[in-house]
């Protein structure tokens, strides 16, 4: 009765973390990066706690995808300007542990036609010679140098 008890209270305790959102960014921090043409200068993923049956982050640490931001380098104009490509995609999710971790095998499938479901991007131009700093998505990019072909930056996680 006595270990009944204690593994009901341990249990009890466990499921009461609450679901956090986590950032990885895939790029090193803090150090001297380079990219060419089309390279991405940084992509970050977003990801959640998987929530579990009463609504606090899973025992087992299960994630759920919430989308990434990324940019990526697409070149220098004519008047030294870098031009960025800015990709922010987010994703929801109704899924909990009960759903992923269900012995049963349901399989469906959802086929989406038509952009509702593209990612959200933006083009835009930046002058290093005005800025040396760009923030996107809480993530600071240092610009170095540019060359018509590639771009130095350092990248630093505002969030952390």
């Amino acid at each position: 009765m006595k270990k009944v008890f204690i593994l009901l209270v341990c249990l009890v305790i466990a499921s009461c973390a609450s679901i956090k959102n986590h950032r990885n960014i895939e790029q090193e921090t803090n150090e001297i990066l380079s990219t060419s043409i089309g390279g991405t200068i940084f992509r970050l993923n977003k990801t959640s706690d998987l929530p579990n049956a009463f609504g606090n982050a899973d025992l087992y640490g299960g994630k759920i995808d919430r989308g990434y931001a990324e940019v990526k380098f697409k070149g220098v104009n004519s008047k030294g300007e870098l031009i960025l490509l800015v990709i922010d995609e987010s994703k929801s999710s109704s899924e909990t542990t009960m759903d992923r971790y269900a012995q049963s095998v349901n399989i469906n499938q959802n086929v989406n036609i038509g952009d509702s479901n593209s990612p959200e991007t933006s083009t835009f131009l930046f002058d290093i010679a005005k800025e040396k700093e760009l923030i996107i998505a809480g993530v600071k990019i240092t610009f170095i140098s540019a060359k018509s072909y590639s771009v130095t930056y350092k990248i630093n996680d505002l969030k952390r």
